[in-house]
């Protein structure tokens, strides 16, 4: 009988995979989805939190590769071994990305994420936007309908079991309402506030079901009061910063039907992933500023020309110095389209649960893994 070889040990298997550093910083939004793509891939990681000095204000195209904008002791804990892999999020992250990349000889590869931070593709290895964004395709880019998300099946679990008091005297349906707020897009009046309020406790009361609201930070304490006395017979979860624990996951894991407010790709993105009945409630835009309308401009004649204006204003874009306006018209009616929402204006009944295929994200995941077979390969 021949021998039988022993299991490799953890050390073993850990020297074939990548080194991953995640670079975070302070804003949820940006952390949720560095974290949520991490864990998709399934390699062990390594978190380096960055905190920045004023000059983080100065243009990414002036700061290039350094540490400039960065703390003495974000600086500090930058140190080698270097990386196989950095993943970040945001446009204040990207040059802290481009010099671990310099300091490894450029054997570090670069995922970066966002609409600010992954704006100059050829900056990195891959550059993730959504579609939402409307950046024109980039050998470097990939776009994806949904932005990444850390809410699974797992997570989910786990929230039921850490938060079992959360809806437990609500009744069936579970309808929960969460309510973003005022954007640079997007505003959310009082008034605004209690119509959406009045309107999906109908649909709560016309499902036999009841009604839950949860607050962000971004809804404001005029709009949240004006739900709480618009709806007074539902509960209302309103986000305090003093908080330490923060039940939203619960709220996820317990609901029955999902209502999210349109202004919030994130929300919009963990409603989706629990594969609940989803609606989306959009809110009224902000009136257009002039860089929005130049922007939208610059981004027009790039799709509508094939000349030379047209291909500088999308070198225009595509090196960094313009940013196209965000769409989230695309994000909702793709969201339709691949049957993971429904309109709130249409919810005259209750949606199918599932979980409908997001063919950019199995697409995102493949291609980062993709970047990196094996460590051992990489570090020959």
């Amino acid at each position: 009988m021949p021998p039988v070889a022993a299991a490799p040990d953890a050390a073993d298997e850990d020297q074939h995979l990548p080194r991953v550093w995640l670079l975070l910083d302070d804003r949820p939004g940006h952390r949720t989805q560095v974290i949520g793509l991490a864990e998709k891939l399934g390699w062990r990681y390594e978190i380096k939190e960055l905190a920045f000095t004023p000059l983080n204000r100065i243009s990414n195209r002036i700061l290039g590769a350094s540490l400039l904008a960065v703390d003495k002791g974000t600086a500090g804990a930058l140190t080698a071994p270097w990386p196989d892999l950095v993943i970040a999020m945001g446009r204040r992250s990207a040059p802290v990305a481009r010099w671990i990349k310099r300091q490894s000889g450029g054997r570090t590869l670069l995922v970066q994420l966002g609409r600010k931070g992954a704006n100059a593709p050829a900056d990195f290895d891959l550059a993730v936007t959504c579609r939402h964004f409307q950046f024109p395709d980039h050998p470097n880019r990939q776009q994806i309908l949904l932005p990444p998300t850390q809410v699974t099946v797992a997570a989910l679990d786990a929230a039921r079991q850490r938060w079992p008091e959360v809806l437990a005297n609500a009744g069936q349906p579970r309808v929960v309402l969460l309510v973003g707020g005022t954007t640079a897009h997007h505003r959310l009046t009082p008034q605004a506030a209690r119509e959406m309020a009045v309107a999906v406790q109908n649909f709560a009361d016309h499902a036999g079901g009841s009604l839950t609201c949860v607050t962000s930070r971004r809804t404001g304490s005029a709009a949240e009061q004006a739900i709480v006395e618009a709806v007074p017979g539902a509960e209302v979860h309103g986000w305090r910063a003093e908080r330490t624990a923060n039940p939203y996951l619960g709220y996820l894991a317990q609901a029955d039907i999902l209502v999210v407010t349109g202004d919030s790709e994130s929300m919009l993105a963990e409603a989706a992933a629990t594969a609940k009945p989803l609606f989306i409630y959009p809110i009224e835009p902000q009136p257009t500023s002039w860089r929005t309308r130049l922007s939208g401009a610059v981004l027009a004649l790039s799709q509508s020309r094939r000349d030379v204006l047209g291909r500088w204003c999308t070198a225009l874009i595509q090196n960094g110095w313009v940013v196209p306006p965000r769409n989230l018209d695309i994000l909702h009616h793709g969201m339709v389209d691949i049957g993971r929402a429904a309109f709130f204006a249409a919810a005259d009944g209750i949606m199918a649960a599932g979980r409908p295929e997001d063919p950019t994200e199995d697409a995102l995941v493949r291609r980062v893994r993709a970047l990196l077979p094996t460590a051992a390969e990489q570090r020959r």
